[in-house]
């Protein structure tokens, strides 16, 4: 019989409401039916924050030398890989400080690591400060920027899923200012590449439908209101079709997700950050999830921020943490189904 996937659970910002949305996931039941959570962060920081916890998960330290894999399978509780052990005054809840952005930068580096060495089946990352990280010197805007160098992965791209809807970026986190800069055909050719292989192979549609989101109101107009469909995406959306993806559009987005809300799309390519987030946490600001598309593991995440103004509170809601570990685990094993 198979052993259950091994989820690497990154703490993201200890001053963030990181720790805090693990321990209240790692509650749940079908948290630990699904998977063996490893969870890579700080112990002090985990601690403090399960004192503040109504009915907390036992935790156990991992110490170097001992055997990891019986130490998932056994009962004395969630395993937690300690990877900094940060002063109190360097990790106060919603207070973030460079120290913290070293230390979220070394539970990200160790998950991929662990997960190119298939020591872990999946990744699932609790929230980081860009500003931070950036501050403590990685200059990187986000989690997929930064698997996407450490796994050597030329083209990644972030999906967002909810029930009703799956959105993906072309342009990720950048200024609105150059999104239009950031366009280009290949880069929309590749955005529903990526997308049509994550529909097939990771949630099982033998016929992805995919839409395609203009830029422009009104898709442009005709070219009154823009010439970015014209020139960039209806030529990146004939490119996919001629390589065999079923890509329709681009289509205005003032009406569009309301279809794929309704179930017309599997999934709507975006062409910009905001385009699909806004409608996905309409419909889902509680329990979406974001999965990287293009790494050679799986890598899900929360699809929230740090949320200082509630860090340490015990107000922040598990559930986006909770499905981001699920869906780790549930593609994970369909992983390892194909290898078997």
């Amino acid at each position: 019989m198979p052993h259950k996937p091994i989820v690497a659970v990154t703490m993201g910002d200890p001053a963030g409401v990181g720790p805090e949305v693990i321990l209240k996931a790692l509650s749940h039941a079908a948290v630990k039916r699904a998977c063996n959570p490893l969870i890579l962060g700080d112990w002090g920081v985990l601690q403090r924050a399960r004192g503040k916890s109504k009915n907390p998960p036992k935790l156990v330290c991992w110490q170097p030398g001992v055997p990891l894999l019986p130490l998932l399978n056994g009962r004395r509780g969630f395993v937690v890989c300690q990877l900094s052990a940060l002063r109190a005054k360097d990790c106060r809840p919603g207070r973030p400080v460079k120290a913290a952005g070293h230390a979220a930068y070394r539970y990200i580096t160790v998950a991929a690591r662990l997960a190119l060495s298939n020591v872990a089946d999946a990744i699932a990352t609790a929230p980081i400060s860009k500003s931070i990280l950036i501050d403590a010197g990685y200059n990187y805007p986000g989690h997929t920027e930064l698997f996407a160098e450490l796994s050597r992965t030329r083209e990644c791209r972030m999906m967002l899923i909810g029930k009703k809807l799956r959105v993906v970026l072309v342009t990720g986190h950048v200024g609105f200012m150059k999104v239009v800069r950031g366009l280009t055909c290949d880069g929309i050719r590749t955005t529903l590449e990526l997308t049509y292989c994550a529909l097939k192979n990771s949630f099982g549609i033998s016929r992805p439908r995919i839409a395609v989101a203009a830029l422009n109101p009104h898709g442009g107009e005709e070219g009154i209101f823009g010439d970015e469909e014209k020139k960039i995406i209806v030529p990146g959306v004939q490119a996919a079709k001629r390589n065999g993806i079923p890509a329709f559009g681009p289509f205005p987005a003032d009406s569009l997700f309301h279809k794929a809300a309704r179930g017309e799309y599997d999934a709507v390519v975006c062409m910009y950050h905001d385009q699909g987030l806004i409608p996905l946490k309409l419909h889902h600001f509680f329990g979406g999830v974001a999965l990287t598309l293009g790494p050679p593991f799986v890598r899900t995440s929360v699809d929230h921020g740090t949320a200082y103004d509630i860090a340490g509170s015990g107000k922040a809601d598990e559930s986006s943490m909770k499905e981001a570990i699920l869906l780790a685990a549930e593609l994970a094993r369909l992983k390892m189904k194909a290898r078997n």
